[in-house]
């Protein structure tokens, strides 16, 4: 009766059965600690990646909180931008396709209401103002010569 001891170093030179089955245990062995440590580091990075997105995504609502909250206050952030806030002013032929609100409400085309201010229906500052309401409506600020 042959008699093994636990020093596996000594079945790697041995030829058994035992000590083949042995040697394969010990590769499968080291290959699932492999393979857990990759599992492990894998998971670590993942985990990591996770804390940083939560982090940016608290940050980013912080901010978002914090411009809704200077926005209801009317103070201006660094938010969106409209075209009234930064002055953008239509070509004239957008200004022309504005409908205007004249005499308490009455919706009226451009040219319609610049004849009704040249009739003396409206004055001219009601025309200016109805144009400059119109505009502001589409998100658009007035030309000069309209203020």
């Amino acid at each position: 009766m042959t008699h093994y001891d636990d020093n596996p170093n000594k079945y790697q030179t041995d030829n058994t059965l035992v000590a083949k089955a042995m040697f394969r245990a010990q590769e499968a062995q080291a290959d699932a600690d492999r393979a857990k440590q990759d599992a492990l580091a894998a998971e670590a990075t993942e985990r990591a990646k996770q804390e940083e997105i939560d982090r940016a995504v608290e940050l980013s609502m912080s901010r978002m909180n914090q411009q809704l909250q200077a926005q209801r206050m009317g103070v201006k952030t660094q938010g969106a931008v409209r075209s009234q806030d930064v002055g953008f002013v239509p070509p004239m032929a957008e200004v022309e396709k504005t409908p205007i609100k004249v005499l308490g409400g009455i919706e009226v085309s451009f040219q319609q209401a610049k004849d009704m201010a040249e009739v003396g229906q409206i004055t001219q500052a009601e025309f200016n103002r109805a144009v400059v309401d119109g505009l502001a409506a589409r998100g658009y600020a007035a030309p000069k010569g309209f203020k």
